[in-house]
């Protein structure tokens, strides 16, 4: 890898591996790259020899290339799934163990745990499994200190279940890697739509799986008064709260101020509605809450590094590789 390459994701995908965990995982990856201005991530996907894989679904992926366990300075993401024992050949574990000792880190995501344990480089390590594998896992690694939690980080592993907990430990990857506010953007992408999921309950509650039903409360009534902000004090009187204590409340369960979240929240559907309308940006700035078009302008440079007429004017890859 070139000194200034962006980080390379190696997805490297075996027989039944699940289209949900894969997406849940990659998907964040797309928007954080999407939305950044600059290419920050990159990634491949990978099989053992080349050849396309078939999903838990049936669905083939054509990969970008055979794995190499050569490579180093990259991101290794395995994604396996149903019949994992019948993966396990010395001839992998080889591999694997080469793999390890020269990537950055290594992320085993619904079954893909087993792997590594039968490697041998989760000796040592605290790990988890798809739930369904909890029991088996336990007993025929011995070595590994398994948990229950819904993604786990021991040195250079990270590893998770299913879906759901794949998309949290990217989350909190991506905030580790590229800060909250591309965390934030991403997980607003694919768990909170502002503009019909207010009463769902979600937000607040996929960011970390354990707001606070005030917390939660606070979240929803900043999503049904987007055009029209309440101040932090409003909000915490509407929750039965004092300002202190939401505020305390939202920095330990979202890591942020409730006028920060309130602020990126009025951001992300700006982009929303850049991307996806062909409303004016001074029509966009009062649907979200901004005095003005440049006041708009002003907070979201600010915020993501880039003005909105640069997101609305993006070229998506989809566009990219259906013209080409």
């Amino acid at each position: 890898m070139q000194p200034n390459s962006p980080p390379i994701f190696e997805f490297l995908l075996f027989d039944g591996f699940s289209n949900m965990v894969l997406a849940s995982a990659m998907e964040p990856l797309r928007d954080v790259r999407m939305n950044s201005g600059q290419e920050v991530a990159g990634w491949r996907v990978s099989t053992l020899d080349g050849a396309p894989v078939t999903s838990s679904s049936g669905l083939q992926i054509t990969p970008d290339g055979a794995f190499s366990e050569d490579q180093g300075n990259r991101t290794l993401v395995l994604v396996a799934g149903y019949h994992v024992r019948e993966q396990v050949t010395p001839a992998l574990l080889t591999r694997l163990r080469s793999a390890v000792r020269r990537a950055e880190r290594v992320l085993a995501l619904d079954t893909a745990a087993w792997l590594l344990a039968a490697a041998g480089v989760l000796d040592g390590h605290t790990a988890t499994i798809h739930w369904q594998e909890l029991e088996a896992f336990t007993e025929t690694f011995p070595k590994v200190e398994v948990s229950t939690a819904r993604f786990v980080r021991s040195g250079p592993f990270l590893t998770c279940g299913g879906a759901s907990t794949a998309l949290d430990m990217m989350l909190s990857l991506i905030q580790d890697l590229y800060g909250s506010a591309a965390a934030f953007g991403a997980s607003t992408m694919f768990v909170y739509d502002p503009s019909r999921q207010s009463g769902l309950n979600r937000g607040a509650a996929r960011l970390e799986q354990k707001g606070s039903p005030k917390v939660l409360k606070a979240a929803n009534l900043m999503a049904e008064t987007i055009e029209t902000p309440l101040s932090t004090a409003a909000l915490a009187k509407r929750v039965s709260l004092s300002e202190r204590t939401l505020a305390r409340a939202f920095q330990r369960e979202l890591g942020m101020t409730p006028g920060k979240y309130y602020k990126m929240l009025r951001l992300q559907h700006a982009r929303y509605l850049s991307e996806e309308t062909h409303l004016s940006l001074e029509q966009i700035a009062l649907r979200c809450g901004f005095s003005s078009a440049s006041s708009l302008g002003r907070s979201y440079s600010g915020q993501f590094g880039r003005t909105l007429r640069e997101a609305r004017g993006q070229e998506r890859p989809w566009m990219k590789k259906s013209n080409g």
